[in-house]
């Protein structure tokens, strides 16, 4: 199994690279500080507006499941509510550099409601297993959320305190990273559901790429 987590890793990777490559990580890294500043507002705006289904979704993920699979339906239940609320960091973080609130009654951007339907209808329909493709990136980005990181710390200043979404989150979510992994070990045994783990990872993953041109976009 731990060649399958290879696996899946390799096309996140690759996703990612190609994330990556588009025009809001060269505008991100390239731009003024002014200019810097804005993406990075409308990026987490984005952020705030998936993350605050990421419990509900999970959540509604355990609806078409086996009650006798105990372990599994445990394991997302429990998953479901350490996400809740997460979506507040960013609104702490924003007000620390004096955006008001009032910025995330906006409607998200259209990319961001297709991944938010997109995981609803992968909940209902698909379960918990599938969607543990979405789980595996999202818990273990960091290292791919680096160069914003390294703006919002070097070119803009922000604290550790500011930006408590990135470092905080990060701790919560290393722990959730390792319990999806074991979830993956343990759950995801047939051939069609590595198929439609990895088919969840690659289409979340485009779609997160899709949200964050869509704010490059804007500019």
């Amino acid at each position: 199994m731990n060649s399958f987590l290879d696996e899946l890793k390799e096309l996140c990777d690759l996703e990612w690279s190609k994330i990556k490559a588009g025009r809001f990580y060269r505008m991100v890294q390239t731009s003024e500080p002014e200019l810097q500043r804005e993406l990075y507002i409308r990026a987490m705006i984005e952020v705030y507006h998936y993350t605050k289904n990421n419990a509900i979704n999970q959540a509604a993920a355990t609806f078409n499941e086996d009650h006798k699979r105990v372990g599994l339906l445990r394991f997302a239940m429990k998953h479901a509510l350490e996400e809740l609320g997460h979506e507040n960091m960013v609104v702490s973080d924003l007000a620390s550099i004096g955006v008001d609130a009032s910025v995330f009654e906006n409607p998200p951007l259209p990319a961001t409601e297709a991944l938010n339907g997109y995981l609803y209808n992968l909940a209902i329909r698909g379960g918990v297993i599938p969607r543990l493709g979405y789980s595996f990136w999202a818990e273990d980005s960091y290292e791919h959320l680096a160069p914003l990181l390294d703006v919002c710390q070097n070119q803009l200043k922000l604290t550790d305190k500011q930006l408590t979404f990135f470092i905080a989150h990060s701790v919560i979510d290393a722990k959730h990273a390792d319990e999806v992994n074991n979830a993956i070990q343990r759950w995801v045994i047939s051939e069609q559901d590595k198929q439609a783990v990895k088919q969840v990872a690659r289409t979340t993953l485009y779609l997160t790429g899709q949200i964050l041109e869509s704010v490059a976009n804007e500019f």
